[in-house]
């Protein structure tokens, strides 16, 4: 052992048990939470005011458009102001927005002028502002804990995350159906609380000052600044390429193909889905949480690829099964792998970067995630249209995973090699 590892082995030893007496951490984490809360819960209200008040099943895909699409498109505008103001005001400014914009929902909606456009522009400003918390929510943690222990302080952040967005629409429905006092305006008043919730919890963040860059380059040369960065960095480069190619032939299939499994394959009822989607959300949370208590600190790059593999090939069976007992199986292990590779990939990046890109890094990585979803969800309508079927697509797809997560198994050291 040298002298810098015996040096640096007390730090090791120390900053993974004192993750919970670190109080910008504990604030950074519940103020992540409680978004997130607020988003769920918030996506959850919409579509069910949409299709019970409004009575427009229709235009339900339009309104969730209008949420979703620009929060991708303005991450990495907001990844560029992580990198450039504080983070921890990023985020209390996003939620203070939002809250105020939730506030002036419930507003429209004890005058009864709640209709159609105004929701849509509702939903386009609330995409928009939230777009700029994610980035600065993700690319704050490695300033608040050591390079060791984020690993860990990631697995506490995804594993309430995934609570949250499993627990918003259960809240949503219970507000609803709280007896005379359920409705809408109540429902709305939870999620600004919960906004209210993250800006308190944002302000109490203590971020250290950066230093002021004399000259800042303007908004769109910084984003062409870290899309060059990524670009030249290999392992950066190679996990934006691989996540665009996994989202794209992972999350359509999987998404859509569910309920499709539950009527066309096992002829099954509304029941057999919630066991399902259930079982792939309980699976993302135990994967997450065993993240936490594994704390992988080598070989990171590996593991990753290699669970990919294995998640082109639970893919490939999903589509193969023929009992709901396989389903769940397929869709627990799938969803640990899924949060195992979300969190590891997370952590090595923010270990890898440079702080003061890592705002426009991790808005790259989100709208990779997210980005290519609608379009993955176009392309299985498109093999449905053309006779295929929901089993064909996940046989396809998942071997497509497979293939790809193989060629830089067998070629790509630069990833491989990566702690």
């Amino acid at each position: 052992m040298t002298i810098d590892q015996v040096a640096e082995a007390p730090v090791q030893e120390k900053a993974v048990p004192s993750l919970f007496s670190n109080r910008s951490f504990l604030f950074l984490w519940l103020s992540s939470t409680a978004s997130f809360m607020a988003l769920s819960t918030y996506l959850f209200a919409e579509q069910w005011y949409i299709i019970t008040v409004l009575e427009k099943e229709s235009l339900l895909g339009i309104v969730m458009m209008a949420t979703m699409v620009p929060r991708v498109l303005f991450m990495t505008l907001g990844g560029v102001w992580a990198d450039r103001f504080r983070r921890s005001r990023i985020m209390l400014i996003s939620s203070f927005v939002r809250c105020l914009l939730v506030l002036g929902m419930i507003f429209l909606l004890q005058l009864s002028l709640l209709a159609l456009w105004p929701l849509i522009l509702f939903a386009l400003c609330f995409g928009i502002v939230d777009a700029f918390f994610s980035p600065a929510n993700t690319s704050l943690l490695p300033s608040v804990v050591a390079k060791e222990a984020l690993p860990r302080s990631n697995s506490f952040i995804q594993s309430s995350n995934q609570i949250a967005l499993f627990s918003g629409p259960m809240l949503g429905g219970w507000v609803l159906s709280f007896g005379s006092f359920g409705s809408f305006s109540l429902l709305f008043g939870v999620i600004a609380g919960f906004l209210l919730l993250t800006f308190l919890f944002s302000s109490l963040i203590k971020e250290e000052k950066r230093p002021l860059i004399a000259g800042r380059s303007s908004t769109k040369l910084e984003l062409k600044e870290g899309l060059s960065y990524v670009w030249g960095m290999p392992f950066l480069k190679n996990m934006l390429v691989i996540l665009i190619f996994i989202n794209f032939f992972f999350f359509g299939p999987l998404l859509m193909g569910i309920p499709l499994l539950v009527d066309s394959v096992l002829k099954g009822e509304v029941l057999d889905l919630s066991f399902l989607q259930s079982s792939y959300q309980g699976g993302m949370l135990a994967g997450a949480i065993l993240v936490g208590i594994l704390n992988l600190r080598k070989k990171r790059g590996l593991t990753m690829l290699v669970m990919i593999g294995v998640l082109g090939i639970c893919l490939t069976f999903l589509g193969q099964i023929g009992f709901l007992w396989q389903g769940i199986l397929l869709l627990s292990l799938m969803g640990i792998l899924s949060s195992f590779i979300n969190v590891t990939l997370i952590s090595t990046i923010q270990a890898q970067s440079d702080p003061n890109k890592i705002g426009r890094v991790m808005s790259l990585v989100n709208a990779s995630s997210n980005g290519l979803v609608p379009l993955s969800y176009a392309f299985v309508s498109l093999a449905l249209v053309m006779q295929y079927t929901i089993s064909d697509v996940m046989l396809l797809c998942g071997m497509l995973i497979l293939v790809i997560s193989s060629i830089y198994l067998l070629r790509s050291k630069i990833i491989k090699n990566v702690d």
